[in-house]
């Protein structure tokens, strides 16, 4: 009875293309002799020994062919040095036809319909966004006055003019500036002169819109009511 042994190979330590340059050096072989025995082009081998495999035809077993060539031009068995190859480099290699493909089903490929309703989406929250920032630009700010109501009548010879805002605004009342907290409102105890005491307050954002309020205060002395 015959008995068939089957060469058992060991992974190496170091990398194929390192093993097969120092192989080539070792036998005194130049690239370009080597180029003439094994008929492949010198920027193959050099590829091969760089270890750039993917600067290889892309199809696996012209990769294969090519290092078994290498080896046995050499003078050497090549199944070890071409299984090694395998499990090195092509276990986990994605041809490049392939990564292109992938990159086409995720972008290309998808349906115009939804490409076109995303594109919609951003195109929408753009405009938005610019719209927002719009407003903000054109539209005055908010200004309340609490108090006091216009044409209200005091006996004493002052009056809290009471309101809010927005945060940020700046308020003045008859050009006077009156500060106001972080939250918009404001507070300024004015003295009244007998009679009409008119009041402009106004409210003023950072892009120079205004909104304005008037109120008029009427003082009533024990002088009578003067009109001046």
């Amino acid at each position: 009875m015959d008995v068939i042994f089957k060469k058992k190979c060991l992974l190496p330590t170091t990398r194929v293309c390192v093993r097969l340059k120092a192989l080539r050096e070792e036998k005194h072989i130049s690239l370009s002799e080597l180029e003439q025995r094994t008929k492949i082009n010198k920027s193959y081998l050099l590829a091969i020994e760089e270890c750039r495999f993917s600067d290889l035809p892309q199809s696996s077993l012209y990769k294969k062919n090519f290092v078994k060539k290498y080896v046995q031009a050499l003078g050497e068995d090549a199944v070890c040095f071409v299984a090694q190859f395998v499990k090195e480099e092509l276990t986990y290699d994605i041809p490049k036809e392939t990564r292109l493909d992938l990159k086409k089903y995720h972008f290309s490929n998808i349906p115009s319909t939804v490409r076109f309703s995303l594109f919609s989406v951003v195109v929408i929250s753009l405009l938005l966004f610019l719209g927002f920032h719009v407003k903000n630009v054109l539209t005055p700010p908010s200004l309340v006055v609490l108090s006091p109501e216009n044409g209200f009548i005091s006996n004493s010879n002052f009056v809290d003019v009471n309101g809010k805002t927005d945060p940020e605004i700046q308020i003045t009342i008859n050009d006077e500036l009156v500060k106001n907290d972080e939250n918009g409102n404001f507070s300024q105890n004015i003295n009244l002169l007998p009679g009409i005491n008119t009041f402009v307050i106004e409210a003023k954002n950072k892009h120079g819109k205004i909104t304005e309020e008037v109120r008029n205060v009427i003082y009533k002395n024990s002088g009578g009511l003067s009109l001046k």
